[in-house]
């Protein structure tokens, strides 16, 4: 597998913490895991990689976990 993306980094942590995740601190463990500068711009653009992804859900409460398999 090459490098992972935001998302891929996302799927691995929530599957790590095995629950739900708050968004705040999903972007904030992403951008330590991939070694990105802690902005707007760059919590903004994990946000929407988060979003779109369908493996992904958001439950409410700013809350994320995995998709039913």
């Amino acid at each position: 597998m090459g490098k992972k993306s935001e998302a891929d980094w996302a799927y691995t942590i929530i599957e790590e913490k095995n629950g739900p995740v708050f968004v705040r601190d999903l972007i904030d463990e992403i951008i330590k895991r991939m070694n990105k500068s802690n902005d707007p711009k760059t919590s903004a653009s994990i946000y929407t990689r988060i979003n779109i992804d369908n493996r992904l859900v958001h439950i409410g409460e700013g809350y994320w976990v995995l998709r039913d398999k």
